[in-house]
């Protein structure tokens, strides 16, 4: 071998070992807004920042908070990344140009069901888990009140649970309008709007989070709609909280990550989308953080006990449909108008 091959030989591998090192050991910043529960924003952005040696930051905010940020600094972003919340916001975002277009290597591993999403959206927004949406009970409570306890969501509106329920508004919380778009699936949406304005009378309030949990738990309320992911946690922690998938059938809402339109930290932010696609950090939320959203990584395990989400009968969501900015402002305004302001409004 010449010395001149060698000399490339040698260029060529130091720059491949450069390369590595770069990826392996990013700097920098990252800013990310985060919008599912604060122990799982805090363990994941901690784990890129180790393995990655990134100063990642994170703001908690609910999915609609987030989005209406984002629109408000879109000509002066304050954050890189938006991790987490339900993805129809997300694809609001990117219909808006909000979001920066890039498709990580890891969407190969996202399950089957989804690829005809990520095939039309994935070059701005990945769907990074899944929760099943149900019917929450504080069992203690029900048992005081000596009231049934629900199996269906047609159960609620009877009038033995009126002022024991909580519902999160669709105007900032991504479960509020996830809700709308279940009962919309399985109903058609007029018979769905007509549900909801009888359920109206029977909460005792609306929350500003789907994961406001502590409120079932403390026996504020007795029953709670929202996402199973969060029962479990109470129930460890012993809490009388039981999750029940309704017999309607499953619904539930995909989790969205993606990249902010005009983001400081551009690298470091698609690192990050990778990361979070990866079998390690979809893990990470049940294994340290007791939150119990289903990876849809085809790798990843859900916790124990927990089907994985390719096994569960879901609802078929039109996500197309229902994660555009005009069907979201219609809707969500369709339930402030004939919902809200024209039942009986509880207290916020």
């Amino acid at each position: 071998m010449s010395i001149k091959t060698t000399l490339k030989l040698t260029a060529l591998s130091t720059l491949a070992a450069l390369a590595f090192t770069s990826h392996a050991q990013a700097e920098g910043k990252l800013t990310v807004y985060c919008s599912v529960q604060n122990v799982v924003c805090e363990k994941v952005t901690q784990a890129f920042s180790k393995k990655y040696n990134v100063d990642a930051q994170f703001v908690r905010n609910s999915t609609g908070v987030v989005l209406g940020k984002i629109k408000a600094e879109k000509e002066n972003p304050q954050a890189d990344f938006w991790f987490g919340g339900t993805i129809e916001p997300h694809l609001q975002a990117a219909e808006l140009g909000l979001l920066e277009s890039y498709r990580s290597p890891l969407q190969k591993d996202i399950m089957p069901q989804f690829k005809s999403l990520m095939d039309q959206r994935g070059n701005f927004t990945s769907v990074i888990y899944l929760m099943e949406l149900g019917i929450g009970v504080n069992t203690k409570k029900l048992k005081e009140l000596n009231i049934p306890t629900p199996k269906c969501y047609a159960d609620l509106i009877k009038p033995e649970y009126k002022g024991y329920i909580q519902y999160p508004d669709p105007r900032v919380s991504g479960t509020g309008y996830s809700l709308i778009s279940t009962f919309s699936t399985l109903w058609g949406e007029e018979k769905a709007f007509d549900y909801l304005k009888k359920l109206e009378p029977n909460l005792m309030q609306h929350t500003k989070t789907g994961l406001a949990s502590n409120y079932l738990a403390n026996g504020t309320v007795a029953i709670d709609l929202g996402f199973m992911l969060v029962y479990p946690r109470e129930k460890k922690n012993g809490a009388p909280v039981e999750g029940i998938l309704p017999c309607e059938g499953v619904g539930y809402s995909l989790g969205g990550a993606s990249i902010i339109k005009g983001a400081r930290n551009l690298d470091n932010a698609k690192l990050f989308m990778d990361f979070v696609l990866s079998k390690e950090a979809q893990e990470i939320p049940w294994k340290e953080s007791d939150s119990y959203q289903l990876p849809t990584n085809i790798h990843a395990e859900p916790a124990p006990g927990f089907l994985p989400a390719s096994k569960l009968k879901l609802v078929d969501i039109d996500f197309m449909k229902f994660g555009t900015d005009q069907e979201g402002k219609r809707l969500t305004q369709r339930w402030v108008s004939e919902v809200l302001l024209e039942g009986k409004s509880p207290k916020e």
